[in-house]
């Protein structure tokens, strides 16, 4: 095979894995120069953001990413924001409701069984101000979890599946999203095997609805549903301390230990119940295969 065989296929397009490539480089360059543009105001007005330098990094990773995203579409692929999960139809509330919809019930049912079980106890905690820590974790976890799913299940999803088939493409992309999360506080050799689950069932919403909006609404909804309605720990870490904290009183393998409920066994049959529906809803539906990518549809 020849050096320009390895790089382009026959139809002349760059090959998927230099395209997935070739994204990543432009993230990890982008970044962080949007992370200081994100910070240049307030630094110019000689201000910080106290308690808040994870959302600078956050909206940097989001800015990063999206810019990224619009290289490669327009200049690599010349597609639409549609082969990515972005156009503006497919924001629609008809795909991303149901995904918010999943993404609550997946953590929330395994939680709930558990606050039965008496393994997860919810505890009166500080007295501060529970509508301004809401406020600030809503921002958060949204800004968070749109910074993941753009730079798991956007353009590098896309790109894979059209070298490898979608599911070939989702295990890549969820054990590199379980990687990520390994120097959490609390990680576990479970936790890792939940993360990746978690993977897989984000990348389903995205395919089934061919929308990424859908993706970030599961995925903000699973981590609202602990951060807020629970106020238990999310990926190993406290985020919301005042008013009630659901702490554990059951045995790590259901309750997920020091990485929290969604890190146990209850957990992983939501996760793989929702993907389940989803896989069955779609063939049942459209009819069609879901191991066949969409490329620029």
């Amino acid at each position: 095979m020849s050096a320009s065989a390895l790089l382009v296929s026959p139809q002349g397009r760059l090959r998927s894995g230099w395209r997935a490539a070739l994204f990543l480089l432009l993230v990890v360059a982008l970044s962080p120069l949007a992370t200081l543009l994100v910070a240049l105001p307030t630094r110019l007005a000689g201000r910080s953001m106290p308690d808040e330098p994870g959302l600078m990094i956050w909206l940097g990773g989001v800015l990063g990413a999206l810019a990224a995203h619009w290289v490669m579409l327009r200049f690599v692929d010349r597609a639409s924001w549609s082969y990515v999960g972005l156009a503006p139809a497919q924001g629609r509330a008809s795909r991303v409701v149901p995904g918010l919809a999943l993404g609550a019930l997946a953590v929330g049912i395994p939680c709930a069984i558990l606050i039965a079980a008496g393994w997860l106890r919810v505890q009166r905690a500080t007295e501060s101000s529970v509508a301004a820590e809401t406020a600030r974790l809503v921002v958060m976890l949204l800004v968070a979890a749109l910074t993941e799913e753009l730079l798991m299940r956007g353009y590098l999803l896309s790109a894979l599946a059209d070298g490898m088939g979608r599911w070939s493409a989702l295990v890549v992309t969820s054990v590199v999203f379980a990687l990520l999360h390994v120097n959490n506080p609390g990680m576990t050799p479970g936790a890792l095997v939940v993360v990746g689950l978690a993977g897989i069932f984000l990348g389903a919403v995205r395919f089934a609805a061919s929308s990424l909006y859908a993706a970030w609404a599961a995925h903000f909804a699973w981590n609202a549903v602990l951060a807020l309605a629970l106020h238990a720990l999310v990926s190993g870490s406290s985020l919301a301390t005042s008013g009630w904290r659901t702490v554990d009183a059951g045995p790590d393998w259901a309750t997920g230990g020091a990485w929290g409920p969604e890190g146990g066994v209850p957990a992983a049959l939501g996760l793989v119940a929702a993907t389940s529906l989803l896989l069955i809803r779609r063939r049942r539906g459209a009819g069609s295969n879901f191991s066949t990518a969409d490329t620029h549809a």
